[in-house]
């Protein structure tokens, strides 16, 4: 599933040489969703876990879980976010090429364009899951966060809290904190 750049975001440019150089990555490639298999090599490596993550449709609370990368690479950035569902190893996965020095949103479903606009979502889009994410990038040089946002209603119309999600190095623990 590939999806279209939302031009109405509150980050979306304004200027003329920046919308021009946007639509030039898009055009070649270097931003945007990207299909597997990737070839050429190198293929995203496990970078980072996120501890929980949480999408759900149903009952009065509902929840959808977004995960921010900065690619502070020089170059594009090939990044996969895997949302793992409970103690399942098979994960559903976002996929994005993100240029030098900008911010991707990968959500575990659609959030309205007032809380957060996602650049990526799996297919399908998570609806009563909870579990973990791990964080995927060719070069390393990424900054991670994520939070879960909880809302109610049908169409997620009231925000009721968003919290944050401990990420921990692939490989490492955390340090008490």
């Amino acid at each position: 599933m590939k999806s279209k750049f939302n031009q109405k975001a509150p980050n979306w440019p304004t200027d003329a040489p920046s919308i021009k150089s946007l639509e030039r990555l898009i055009e070649l490639g270097e931003i945007g969703q990207f299909e597997f298999p990737i070839l050429p090599w190198p293929f995203p490596v496990g970078r980072y876990l996120v501890t929980f993550m949480s999408s759900n449709t149903s009952g009065r609370v509902r929840s959808g879980t977004v995960v921010s990368v900065t690619n502070q690479s020089r170059n594009s950035n090939r990044v996969v976010v895997s949302f793992f569902r409970g103690f399942s190893n098979s994960p559903e996965t976002c996929t994005f090429t993100i240029p030098a020095g900008m911010t991707a949103d990968f959500a575990t479903r659609d959030l309205p364009n007032d809380l957060t606009v996602a650049n990526a979502l799996p297919t399908p889009e998570l609806t009563f899951h909870e579990g973990r994410a791990i964080v995927s990038s060719v070069h390393p040089e990424i900054a991670v966060s994520s939070r879960v946002y909880y809302t109610s209603g049908a169409n997620d119309e009231q925000l009721l809290a968003i919290s944050d999600s401990k990420i921990v190095a692939i490989g490492e623990g955390n340090r008490g904190d």
